[in-house]
């Protein structure tokens, strides 16, 4: 189930963090630059596909704990819950 979510400056800004020119270098980096793509960054919004509602949780919590995983949980925790949507 899609939802759509309103970021604050500072969830965008976590978002942001990853280089666009890494689209193409993993799972995490292509999530990442696909969410840039799609902030209205106007109002803040950002449609969550089922996809993305998918692969957040599981990037942020089934790999190692670390910089990546933890700007997910910055950038989601307070739109999605402490588990991301799980």
């Amino acid at each position: 189930m899609a939802v759509d979510v309103t970021l604050t400056k500072d969830e965008i800004a976590e978002i942001d963090m990853q280089d666009p020119n890494t689209a193409s270098d993993g799972g995490f980096q292509g999530l990442m630059v696909s969410l840039q793509n799609r902030i209205n960054r106007v109002t803040r919004e950002l449609h969550l596909t089922d996809d993305d509602l998918r692969r957040i949780p599981m990037y942020a919590f089934d790999y190692h704990n670390g910089g990546w995983e933890n700007r997910l949980r910055r950038a989601f925790r307070r739109a999605l819950g402490p588990t991301l949507g799980r």
